[in-house]
Parts: structure tokens; sequence; C-alpha cells
């Protein structure tokens, strides 16, 4: 079940055309897009905050929406060129380099989460970072305010020293 407003920016995205089959769930509006300037398909999440916010900008979501979409080449590779120098630093110069790809070259975005103040790129990098997520945040002028790489969502790796040990995880606690 959506809400009212949820609904009411869902619409308006459906009229604006900037999302491939757009969808309102789980308090979000969804849907497929591409930047042109990356060459890429992605995600798109529009996150209006309704648990922080009585109303919806929905100007502002939808200029947010076609800032990044229509992002110019030259903005899109300073981004890029400044995501692989601050985790290029970020590295330890101490540990052996297995990868010789230019993080440059192997960054993939994937995602983007639009709020109304911000952006949220996720990236790829599959050479270099194959277990981990690349998140950039931008700010309204698409300038990076923020870089994590994060370790992928998952299923929870679990090891145990003995077959028994796994058979008491599985089987659960014992109820006396």
């Amino acid at each position: 079940m959506t809400s009212p407003a949820l609904d009411a920016l869902l619409a308006r995205i459906v009229d604006s055309g900037l999302l491939d089959e757009p969808v309102a769930e789980n308090g979000l509006v969804y849907g497929r897009a591409t930047i042109d300037a990356a060459g890429t398909v992605v995600s798109v999440n529009v996150d209006p905050e309704l648990e922080d916010h009585d109303e919806v900008d929905e100007d502002e979501l939808l200029e947010a929406i076609a800032r990044i979409l229509s992002v110019n080449e030259s903005r899109w590779r300073a981004v890029i060129d400044e995501v692989a120098a601050d985790i290029e630093d970020a590295v330890d110069d101490e540990a052996p380099v297995i990868e010789q790809t230019d993080l440059r070259d192997d960054l993939e975005a994937t995602s983007v989460v639009v709020f109304a103040d911000a952006l949220l790129l996720a990236f790829d990098a599959p050479k270099q970072f194959p277990d981990s997520r690349i998140l950039v945040q931008l700010d309204e002028e698409l300038e990076v305010s923020g870089i994590e790489v994060r370790e992928r969502d998952g299923v929870e790796t679990v090891e145990f020293d003995t077959l028994d040990d796994l058979l008491d995880h599985i089987s659960g606690p014992d109820e006396d």
C-alpha cells in the first residue's frame, strides 16, 4: 500500500518520462534509466523521505533525477576521476597490486538513489573490488561529498569446527 504523496510523485515521474516503468513501493519510486555520460542503464530509486517530511517537493526530486541523468561527460569524468583518486590514495601502497586495470576503467555505475538534497551513486568495480560496492554521495551541484567502499550485502558466512557444531546450529537452541 502506498501513500497519496508517493502516488502523486509516481504520477509526476510517469508523466515526465524520466524513468522506464516506474513503480511505487515501500516508500520509494523506482525504475530504470540511462545515464548518457556513463553510457549505462542504472536502477533509479527516488526516496521522498516520507518518514522525515510531511510534504514532498516533487519538483525538486524531478530536477534531481533529470540532473543526474543528463550530467555532461566532463562532469561525469570529474566524478570518476575524484572517486578513483580518493580510493587509490586510501589504499595501502605496501599491498601487492594484483589487478593492473585502472580503477577509472573498472568503475561501472549500477544504481542511483535520489534524495531532494543529495544523490547516492553505486558502482561496481569487478576487477579491483569484486566483493564490494563503491558508494558515492553527490551534492546538488553534482560534486562528490562522500565516498565509501562497502562489502556487498549478502549471506553471512559462518564457519564451524565440526559437523556436530553445524548440526547444532541448524537445529536451533535447545528447548528445555
